[in-house]
């Protein structure tokens, strides 16, 4: 995970989270809430809505914080108007996780986890399909106009499928992100019922698929399911087998990873050679692998906390 900080930071460093409005930036979130406590700094979570004027509101409201470091999740930075760069001016150390675009003119210090990422992962959900559905694929994939990682994982699936599979079938379907845990299900399921050939649904973020089994199990629907991101909801949907698997990235290494690399940057240092290559690690999830406690998340390193406690010197 690489070297360890060259001091231990000073207690009491202030940290915010500026999080977007899908459940799997809330699942983010409780991740770097656990890292910036153990680290010894304090955390603030302000939440960034997914319209332009809730996030420049909420930029605004963090620079009167006068915050160390400010962490944002997958949402496109220009919402934030000019607000992340007065953030920046000001000396915060801003780090950002899964933007797919060049985050420098925004005043972001360090982005973690950027478009090739995002490629990766939408050619391999595209190669899952291939592997388990064959030559006569019929797909859907729910896509998240809001999330800044929609659009390279939709090109690259679509990419992969069409590559690799060039007689199989895909559509694209926008959900929009205010939608769910509400209406999104009953969205995907009407789409369904009116594609009764398409029984491979993928999603960019699991996390639109929550609600989604009871919905589809009282319209009668059978339709195997994969996607992006799960929440630990999704995830004992998973182990229930009403959701079939999840392309899971590691959360709590990632969003730890995100936490120690603005750790350095308040120290004046820079973020490992590993966090600036984007190394992170995932795994397909399927019902036989969910042999952990759903709420806690999948991690490759169980004992990440104490990894992480001797880089930070704080063990």
């Amino acid at each position: 995970m690489g070297d360890p900080l060259a001091h231990k930071l000073p207690a009491g460093k202030k940290f915010v989270y500026l999080q977007c409005s899908t459940p799997i930036c809330a699942t983010v979130g409780s991740f770097i809430r656990q890292a910036v406590r153990a680290l010894g700094g304090k955390m603030t979570t302000v939440n960034a809505g997914s319209t332009a004027q809730t996030a420049q509101a909420a930029a605004s409201s963090v620079n009167s914080m006068k915050p160390d470091a400010v962490i944002l999740g997958a949402i496109d930075p220009a919402l934030f108007g000019s607000g992340l760069k007065k953030l920046s001016d000001a000396g915060a150390k801003l780090v950002s996780l899964q933007i797919d675009k060049d985050v420098k003119p925004y005043g972001i210090t360090f982005n973690y986890l950027g478009t090739d990422l995002s490629r990766r992962n939408g050619k391999l959900l595209a190669d899952w399909v291939i592997a388990k559905k064959g030559e006569q694929a019929d797909a859907v994939l729910y896509t998240e106009p809001t999330l800044d990682i929609s659009t390279p994982v939709q090109k690259a699936f679509q990419d992969e499928m069409k590559e690799n599979c060039p007689s199989c079938k895909v559509r694209v379907v926008p959900i929009d992100a205010a939608t769910i845990g509400t209406t999104a299900p009953r969205t995907i399921v009407t789409d369904l019922e009116a594609h009764q050939d398409t029984k491979t649904a993928v999603f960019v973020s699991l996390s639109a698929a929550a609600g989604l089994p009871a919905a589809m199990k009282a319209a009668g629907l059978s339709v195997t399911t994969v996607g992006f991101g799960p929440t630990a909801a999704n995830l004992q949907d998973i182990k229930k087998g009403s959701l079939t698997a999840a392309l899971n990235i590691d959360f709590p290494v990632s969003t730890w990873t995100a936490v120690d690399a603005a750790a350095r940057l308040i120290e004046g240092a820079e973020p490992t050679t590993s966090e600036q290559a984007g190394a992170v690690p995932e795994q397909f999830l399927e019902q036989k692998d969910i042999t952990f406690d759903p709420t806690h998340g999948w991690s490759a390193f169980p004992d990440y906390a104490q990894r992480f406690a001797t880089l930070w010197k704080v063990s």
